[in-house]
């Protein structure tokens, strides 16, 4: 470090910096404290609906019309459903900030009083020199000032290759230029060499934390579940309001006009006894407040926090971190999955595996090369590669490809010093699609090991890239046998095996050299070289990956590969992972001959193709080849305008703007930092199978939601029906309104954790996923809604009425009304509970997958437990108009109530078959459980 000689800023330098420029800090992602996503929770339309609802309770209960526990417990409901959504948001987002956190605690060498201090990045300041070497990040922006190194900017740009940067004496270079070789910029990575640059911009003045700035002020979409629970808290509102006012002018009609014996005259001295009247007509508006207590879904709110929570918790565990709780709800309603092919699709590890000379002689084991040949190939790919070993001999830098090649070289020879000096080089980028660096020889005995004419005056240049570039400019060919120069004899046989291995799924690099030295500022790829042989590099698709697309496909999933891969390559990979149809030979294999009309799309095509021509085409699309990132972006926006629900992977900066704009964003777990920032799911194993999971969880979400509104509703279309034919039958208030709020509250607390547990079972994605703007109530929904609901009312109006049933509830031989109504009460609470065997499956089987529930056995036990406990608490009695009852009794109402299970099968076989295919879930519910890959637990499945 001796040959940079900076004295620094001094401490009262740095400090008044910071005054006037700032923290190097980028800006934070929105980032809500506990109370601001608390407050957000009270956005959602249910909780609206409940806040009235306690409104108009409070107010009865201060004009003396209601008990204060009526409020108490919607505001409890309020307060539950809110929390847990919140809490587990919060907790999740905490868990997301640790991981980043790394980011953060990264640290420079920066030149400060003098000396070099190791310090965090955030305590870097505006005039700082930072020393850069091999495997730093860059801490922000500025200019080169001395030195020499090679910086990726793969985080900004996407381009693999890394940066030549150089010092400059020019002032007016344009410093929001990325291909500035001059010039550092914040998020870069240091591949190898040394240097010194000067801060000039920090935090949110970056060009990094510039679009990080842009990217939070997006606007998000509303995800499909908010948009199905929003249009169900209006068709709740509208109904509940409809239903109270219906119910208030019933009772009215009812007080003033059959009461009276439709006489006019009665009717007008009933209201002349103005007391009575209005008496009557409280207790009218006390029972239209029931009736919307009773429509609103208190449960609900909660429900989907709890089942959100608990499923996210098991997501964990599948290597999906989820930050945003619907995210995983959406995953589950994916139309369309674009998917990064590289380290999604793919293991993401380049190696090597052929070496071709220019014989067409293949060499899969490097040590099977002739030693001189062999002394060539390994020269030039030690020399021309931006990777080296570190201290544990691990090879670090560099992109895939270099340490690919790196990779392919023994131990021993990477480490011998061959006094080799690089002297200058072109950096490669996918317009050029080339690289070259000129090296020089300092010591004469390395030149000794290589043919004659190798180097010339002591130099050497070596080139490699695409095959199309470098074969292009050949005019001779190493023999692969001593290393002799000859003419290239037959060019169009090279190309078609060039074309042969390219559709193996193999990327194939060219490498040559020319004994002249790069010329300044050179840009073209050198003519006159001599080529020396193919290199051809593999990215082993993941195991899981074939499977995992099928599972999607059959869960009608259209996936799309993205790859910034040849066309060749691409179909060979897509054939390998059924996104293709296989072909009847393996020549065949990245042949697009036999492929699905506009299958197959390079970028190229893609950008003179209108968004009308692109729409027409999406659901045709399966690869998008030599893909940019704006194709990304571009293919999301068209999708959604066909309300379709879309999910994007990514893991670069240039991502992150696809990754905010989709539907669900997948960032990969080895990603940029901003991309995680963007997305809504991180995967922190980079693998397609756990999006899968994703999916199949968010499919396991919904439907627990769609049991729990079944369940719920019920409950509330029966307990409606009584309450409204109660004044009709005799009985003013067959049910409390503290006695609804009984049920809706405790039981339906307790119903939530019972259907958040349902298993994740993988004939759930054996369906089509539902669409963005169906309504969360299907009609198989209805069907069990309208029956039950409608049955339980007739059972509980017979229990009412019938003479026969008061006779089993009698004390010391005389009919008691207060055990008669508390009997009734708990047949109420009882039958709806058992219920839920029948809602928790669409199978005649209710005990279907109950095994891999035991919880919600758990829960029903507890529900019967409590209400049969509470009710023998003297204190309670008063509260919920209820008086022990005997075993016998308890007996007699549980039997009774089981009646509702053969009801709903008969509804099961004869109704539920007529209803419409596409909306009955019945596929697999007899079948074994699907495997999602090799080492699935089937259990969770």
């Amino acid at each position: 470090m001796g040959k940079y000689t900076y004295n620094g800023l001094t401490k009262s330098e740095v400090e008044k910096s910071r005054k006037t420029h700032g923290a190097n800090k980028l800006p934070p992602p929105e980032v809500e404290t506990f109370w601001d996503k608390l407050l957000e929770n009270f956005e959602d339309p249910l909780i609206k609906i409940l806040a009235v609802a306690l409104v108009i309770t409070t107010m009865l209960a201060f004009f003396g019309y209601a008990h204060w526990s009526e409020g108490a417990g919607i505001a409890l409901a309020v307060f539950l459903a809110t929390f847990v959504a919140t809490y587990s948001e919060f907790k999740n987002e905490e868990s997301f900030r640790d991981l980043q956190e790394e980011a953060s605690r990264a640290k420079n060498n920066v030149f400060r009083d003098g000396k070099v201090q190791n310090l965090v990045v955030t305590e870097i300041v505006v005039g700082d020199y930072v020393l850069l070497q091999g495997g730093d990040k860059v801490p922000a922006d500025g200019p080169m000032l001395e030195g020499f190194l090679h910086a990726s900017q793969a985080s900004l740009t996407g381009e693999p290759e890394p940066l030549r940067k150089t010092p400059n004496s020019k002032k007016n270079s344009d410093k929001r230029e990325l291909t500035n070789p001059h010039y550092m910029f914040r998020g870069s990575l240091i591949e190898d060499g040394e240097g010194v640059m000067l801060v000039e911009a920090i935090g949110a003045q970056t060009v990094y934390g510039s679009i990080l700035a842009d990217i939070n002020e997006d606007e998000e979409r509303q995800s499909p579940l908010e948009v199905k629970l929003s249009n169900l808290a209006d068709g709740i509102s509208f109904i509940g309001y409809v239903g109270a006012s219906f119910i208030f002018l019933s009772f009215l009609f009812k007080q003033f006009v059959m009461d009276q014996g439709y006489s006019y005259s009665n009717t007008i001295e009933y209201v002349m006894n103005w007391q009575v009247a209005l008496q009557d007509s409280i207790t009218a508006l006390i029972l239209s407040i029931i009736i919307i207590v009773v429509a609103v879904p208190e449960g609900l709110p909660m429900m989907i926090a709890i089942v959100l929570s608990l499923n996210m918790q098991k997501l964990l565990n599948k290597q999906v971190l989820v930050r945003k709780l619907l995210g995983i709800e959406t995953a589950g309603s994916l139309n369309v999955l674009f998917s990064d092919k590289t380290g999604t699709i793919t293991r993401g590890h380049l190696e090597v595996n052929t070496v071709v000379a220019s014989d067409l002689y293949q060499y899969d084991e490097p040590e099977d090369m002739p030693t001189p040949y062999k002394n060539l190939v390994y020269f030039s790919l030690k020399h021309s590669v931006n990777a080296h070993l570190d201290k544990d001999c691990q090879v670090v830098g560099g992109n895939s490809s270099d340490r690919a090649f790196m990779q392919m070289l023994p131990n021993a020879y990477l480490q011998q010093d061959e006094a080799i000096e690089r002297v200058d080089e072109v950096v490669f980028s996918s317009a050029k699609k080339f690289s070259a660096v000129t090296l020089k020889v300092s010591n004469t005995s390395t030149s000794r090991d290589f043919p004659k004419g190798f180097f010339s005056n002591d130099q050497i240049t070596i080139v490699k890239g695409a095959p199309e570039i470098i074969m292009s400019r050949c005019t001779a060919a190493y023999d692969s046998t001593d290393g002799v120069v000859s003419n290239i004899t037959d060019r169009k046989k090279l190309t078609e095996f060039v074309d042969d291995l390219s559709r193996t799924g193999v990327r194939v690099i060219a490498l040559a050299t020319s004994p002249k030295s790069l010329a300044p500022h050179q840009e073209d790829c050198p003519e006159g070289l001599t080529f020396l042989g193919f290199i051809g590099l593999s990215d082993q698709v993941r195991d899981e990956s074939a499977h995992a697309i099928s599972t999607c496909q059959a869960a009608g999933i259209q996936v799309v590969m993205i790859t910034g891969d040849r066309k060749e390559t691409a179909i060979a990979i897509a054939r390998e992972v059924n996104l293709l149809p296989p072909t009847a030979s393996e020549h065949e294999k990245s042949s697009d001959t036999h492929l699905p009309r506009n299958s197959v799309l390079t970028s190229d095509q893609l950008h003179v193709m209108g968004d009308d021509e692109v729409i027409a085409i999406l659901p045709e699309i399966r690869v998008i080849a030599r893909a940019l990132p704006v194709d990304k972006s571009r293919l999301v926006k068209l999708a959604q305008s066909q309300d379709l629900v879309v999910g994007m992977t990514g893991d670069g900066v240039n991502d992150a703007a696809a990754l905010n704009r989709a539907d669900v964003g997948f960032a990969m777990g080895s990603g940029t930092e901003m991309a995680k920032e963007a997305a809504d799911i991180v995967i922190m194993n980079d693998n397609i199978n756990s999006i899968v999971y994703a999916v199949l969880y968010g499919r396991t979400i919904f439907r627990s939601i769609r049991r729990f509104i079944i369940f719920q509703s019920t409950i509330n279309v029966a307990s409606t029906l009584i309450v409204f034919l109660g004044p009709f039958l005799g009985f003013d208030f067959p049910l409390t309104l503290i006695q609804l709020l009984w049920v809706n509250l405790v039981m339906d607390t307790l119903a939530a954790l019972a259907f958040g547990g349902e298993p994740a079972l993988a004939r759930y994605m054996s369906s089509p996923p539902i669409k963005r703007d169906e309504a969360i109530v299907n009609p198989y929904m209805w069907s069990s809604i309208a029956f039950n609901g409608l049955f339980v009312s007739f059972c509980s109006i017979i229990f009412l009425v019938w003479d026969e049933v008061p006779k089993l509830f009698v004390r010391d031989g005389v009919l008691d009304d207060a055990v008669f109504l508390t009997a009734f009460f708990a047949f109420f609470i009882f039958i709806t509970t058992i219920n839920a065997f029948n809602v928790r499956t669409q199978s005649v089987n209710i005990f279907d997958a109950l095994s891999q529930n035991v919880g919600f056995l758990l829960v029903i036990l507890i529900i019967f437990v409590v209400q049969i406990t509470f009710t023998h608490l003297p204190a309670l009695g008063p509260i919920l108009r209820t008086v022990p009852l005997t075993a016998n009794e308890w007996a007699m109402i549980i039997v009774a109530c089981f009646i509702i299970i053969p009801f709903d099968t008969v509804r099961k076989l004869l109704v539920a078959p007529w209803l419409p295919d596409a909306i009955i879930d019945t596929s697999g519910l007899n079948q074994e459980p699907l495997e999602l890959s090799a080492h699935s637990d089937k259990k969770e499945l």
